[in-house]
């Protein structure tokens, strides 16, 4: 799951996922992220802008899909500045806190080994 409040952000990370084997699931607000949640999305890593413009930012658009989702999938963070970005308070996945604009070349390096710890962490989270 990509959530950005910039559509030409969020089609570009569309693109590039799916060109390399992975199904991306775009949101352009926290609101819609959570109801994408609700409906039955379980993302294994989300991508998320701190500053999304709209009522919450990235790091509580985190913690509220943990909640509905039961599980933490690892959680890329990123923002234009690293100063006022805030992790989200969640202790059970990994949280990648990446300064704007992410290079393509380490997102996709990374993603192989997150959707793993994704799937593994969710298997344990679920069967406690």
């Amino acid at each position: 799951m990509h959530v950005d409040d910039e559509q030409q952000v969020l089609d570009g990370l569309a693109s590039l996922l799916s060109v390399n084997g992975y199904e991306a699931h775009g949101a352009c607000s926290g609101p819609r992220a959570l109801q994408l949640a609700r409906e039955g999305l379980h993302p294994d890593v989300m991508i998320l802008d701190f500053n999304l413009g709209d009522d919450m930012n990235g790091a509580e658009v985190a913690e509220q899909i943990r909640g509905v989702l039961g599980y933490t999938p690892p959680i890329v963070m990123l923002t234009g500045d690293l100063s006022n970005a805030e992790f989200p308070c969640i202790t059970d996945a990994p949280v990648w806190l990446v300064s704007k604009p992410l290079d393509p070349r380490l997102l996709l390096a990374a993603l192989p080994g997150l959707v793993q710890l994704a799937r593994a962490t969710r298997a344990a989270q679920l069967h406690r």
